[in-house]
């Protein structure tokens, strides 16, 4: 320690902090505050767990569960706000500024023009990581890859911010599930950096749903996915994204449709998202009420207005539904391979297929395969999709079998997606759902 952040002078604020008006009616308060110091000065930072707050500092009894009794969160909740107030009156001068970080109990000490420095950094992280969603926002390949940029120099700027960790393990999360990168490559960056944001904010409940998304889409660990859905609405219980995420990533990959109606619809009465339509739609196409997906995906801007799955879904509908000429008209007019990856493509190419256009199929198929050739990372379900549509049904398993050995997020869809109906039957499809865990699922469709 410098010698303006010495033992003594950080014990001498504490007792400044103690003597003002803001302190001198709350024992409880005062004693919070010289525990976790103490503790801290004493190299024991580690220990301040709620606890061992509540047992040393509230005399808790030894059978206290702080989940059932929040208390210790409350009383260092108002800890804080006193600090700041203390700080914006009486403490406005003070060399040493002493507060805790949210989440935590663990005070940090920082000298005043230390805080000047911090808050200046704070400023460039908050506009780096403007930029960065901003950018992500455009769901494009191109935009993606910048907004990493952005949001690592947040962090940079302020390592201390979860919500820059949060940012950027969202975007290796979209690359992932969009197709534009290579899942192996992207998942373990994305869960690293959620895992930042939680060892920063432990009550972040995005955090918590990246986590889901990476234990469904990438390991297969359905039970560890639903604990961070649950922790992500225990922490946020009026945000919509909790429930619309367990809709999607959890009970529509079981087969569990009508519950993830039921989720999107709390989703609804929690207010307005660009998402939901999204869900409405997703849901009614994987429990093959085409009409009701159709419908809720009549009213869509020219192509290319703005990145939406929806006109990609509602040509993913009109093909399964045998309307492959209108789909094709659809398919054909947006912007294959930028904001949905290859899922055009392969959708498109899925629909000449079942249409009987079988040139033009193959050529789609060829071209993805030249991509690939030439470094592009196009996944192997997509390639799967065209051969399906083909009818090369040993073609397709074969794809879906390097499509499981790469962990492509869009097999968890395989008991729910229509497209893969005539693949059912085959003997290998039952090894495929039980490799990911999907052995219980309810499958949606048998036909053939």
């Amino acid at each position: 320690m410098s010698e303006e952040l010495s033992t003594e002078a950080i014990e001498a604020q504490v007792e400044r902090i103690l003597g003002s008006e803001q302190f001198a009616r709350s024992r409880r308060l005062r004693n919070l505050l010289r525990f976790t110091v103490s503790q801290t000065l004493q190299g024991n930072a580690e220990s301040l767990k709620e606890y061992l707050i509540g047992t040393e500092v509230l005399n808790k009894p030894d059978s206290y569960d702080p989940r059932s009794d929040s208390l210790v969160r409350v009383l260092a909740s108002r800890l804080r706000l006193k600090l700041k107030e203390y700080y914006r009156d009486g403490g406005n001068q003070d060399p040493l500024l002493i507060d805790f970080p949210k989440g935590r109990y663990v005070p940090c000490f920082r000298r005043r023009d230390q805080l000047r420095t911090e808050n200046e950094n704070k400023v460039r992280a908050r506009a780096a990581y403007s930029c960065g969603r901003f950018l992500a926002a455009k769901l494009t390949d191109e935009a993606l890859g910048e907004s990493i940029a952005h949001f690592n120099e947040a962090i940079a700027a302020d390592s201390s911010w979860p919500l820059a960790y949060i940012g950027l393990a969202n975007v290796y999360a979209f690359q992932a599930l969009m197709g534009f990168r290579r899942p192996r490559e992207v998942w373990p960056l994305a869960r690293a950096a959620a895992q930042t944001a939680l060892q920063i904010d432990e009550m972040s409940s995005k955090a918590h749903i990246v986590l889901a998304l990476e234990r469904v889409f990438f390991e297969w660990h359905w039970e560890d996915a639903e604990a961070h859905l649950v922790k992500a609405l225990e922490t946020d219980p009026y945000s919509g994204f909790g429930h619309l995420w367990r809709a999607i990533a959890w009970l529509i990959p079981m087969g569990r449709l009508s519950a993830a109606n039921e989720e999107i619809a709390r989703a609804c009465e929690l207010g307005p998202s660009n998402s939901l339509e999204e869900a409405k739609a997703l849901a009614a196409y994987f429990s093959e009420q085409y009409d009701a997906a159709l419908h809720v995906t009549k009213d869509l801007a020219p192509a290319g207005a703005s990145p939406t799955w929806l006109p990609w879904l509602r040509g993913a509908v009109l093909a399964v539904s045998g309307r492959h000429g209108a789909a094709i008209n659809l398919l054909r007019r947006l912007p294959v391979g930028s904001y949905e990856g290859t899922q055009v493509t392969s959708t498109l190419g899925y629909a000449y297929g079942a249409a009987g256009q079988r040139d033009k199929a193959q050529e789609l198929l060829t071209a993805l395969q030249a991509k690939r050739e030439r470094g592009t990372w196009i996944s192997n379900f997509d390639l799967a999709l065209i051969q399906t549509g083909l009818g090369n049904r040993a073609e397709a398993l074969t794809c879906l079998q390097e499509s499981l050995r790469e962990k492509e997020p869009w097999l968890v869809y395989l008991t729910v997606d229509p497209r893969l109906s005539p693949l059912r039957a085959a003997s290998k499809f039952p090894a495929f759902v039980k490799r990911i865990g999907l052995t219980h699922a309810e499958v949606a469709s048998s036909a053939m």
